[in-house]
């Protein structure tokens, strides 16, 4: 029976340039030494590996059926060693899969939350540095260590130095500052919803920047909420993309539409989408009122924003109801074949989810706790 070992995720889920996994216990070295070659073919040794301890090694990983992955490993003892991969999830779960069925037990450090007791002081480095091993991008885990090295002492010190009216103002900009500190946590969750056809789900592709939903000029394609995770200016966020909304829709579609409900309420960020030259006399109001028919409501979401999708189509194919729409509506024009206006879509949904950015060395709450410290301070 082999000897048991603990297989540790360092890097944190989602796509990344490296992933790294501490494998450890009594079991870990001989496990390894079993699914590892160096680039010569060979396996190595106790003492191959004694001869190079804590020194970089380079090799394969075997994943099976005769399919490897190249490594770079660090062996810090008999009991203990890092390896260090590509970081796509793919090749993380083959990885864990490989040294599961050599007797290791995937073992996870549960992240804190936001929402922790607030009285008290804050154990502002403790708390940043808890966080760490969590960070999804290089921007979040660079504002952590900047918690770390004292960005709160340089915080408070300034609000003790201010008259009151400045104070106030100071809070203002920590409470939108929070918004980045509780994204650490949960990714915001921006939902794609709109009539049908209206080209949801090449626009979430193209957010992406990879094909993730399927894409049909069919109407109704999309039955089911499709969601992945993505980067926007190093903040991580949640897509999800809705069935297309219409009246007298089939069952299936019936259903996709009723699984929108729930979600508007969980969304941060509606995206309202609509195809530029679909026949109505009122996309708009058709469109809420087909869904508020279904239980739902679009105001249900914390913010909303109008995407008028399809804009490379030539303007006398485009619907009128949009030339005096465009004047009384605060919308951005899209389309999938014009990557300037993903890029601006992107830029602007950034603005919605946080209409402040931290400047460098700035405090940002990283919990409920210190929220509640930061604001007893400015007042």
């Amino acid at each position: 029976m082999p000897e048991p070992f603990s297989i540790l995720p360092l890097t944190p889920d989602g796509r990344g340039g490296i992933g790294s996994l501490l494998i450890s216990g009594p079991g870990a070295e001989k496990a390894f030494c079993a699914l590892f070659t160096f680039k010569s073919g060979r396996a190595p040794t106790a003492a191959d590996l004694e001869a190079r301890r804590n020194r970089p090694i380079f090799g394969h990983f075997s994943l099976g059926n005769g399919l490897h992955e190249e490594v770079l490993v660090r062996a810090v003892s008999p009991a203990e060693l890092e390896i260090h991969s590509h970081g796509g999830g793919a090749v993380r779960s083959a990885l864990v899969r490989r040294l599961t069925e050599a007797g290791g037990t995937l073992r996870r450090i549960e992240p804190p939350t936001w929402d922790v007791p607030t009285e008290g002081t804050p154990d502002f480095h403790g708390e940043a540095m808890r966080l760490l091993p969590h960070a999804r991008t290089e921007r979040a885990a660079r504002l952590l260590l900047e918690q770390a090295d004292g960005a709160a002492e340089l915080f408070f010190e300034k609000a003790a130095s201010l008259e009151s009216g400045k104070r106030k103002s100071l809070a203002e900009r920590v409470e939108l500052l929070a918004r980045v500190g509780r994204s650490l946590y949960t990714p915001p969750r921006v939902v794609l919803a709109g009539p049908v056809n209206a080209g949801k789900s090449s626009l979430l592709n193209a957010l992406l920047g990879f094909d993730r939903a399927l894409v049909d000029p069919m109407a109704g394609t999309t039955r089911d909420v499709v969601s992945a995770e993505t980067v926007l200016s190093g903040f991580p966020l949640l897509l999800s993309d809705t069935a297309g909304v219409r009246e007298a829709p089939g069952m299936l579609e019936k259903e996709g539409i009723d699984r929108i409900v729930p979600l508007l309420k969980k969304a941060d960020l509606l995206l309202a989408v609509y195809d530029v030259a679909a026949p109505s006399a009122d996309p708009i109001a058709e469109f809420t009122q087909t869904l508020r028919a279904a239980g739902g409501n679009p105001d249900d979401a914390a913010f909303s924003l109008l995407v008028l999708n399809k804009r490379d189509l030539p303007r006398e194919k485009q619907n009128r109801f949009w030339e005096t729409a465009r004047d009384k509506n605060s919308l951005i024009e899209t389309s999938v074949f014009q990557p300037e206006t993903i890029a601006a879509l992107q830029r602007r949904i950034i603005e919605i989810l946080f209409p402040v950015l931290p400047e460098p060395k700035e405090f940002v709450p990283l919990n409920a706790r210190q929220l509640a410290y930061a604001r007893a301070q400015c007042r």
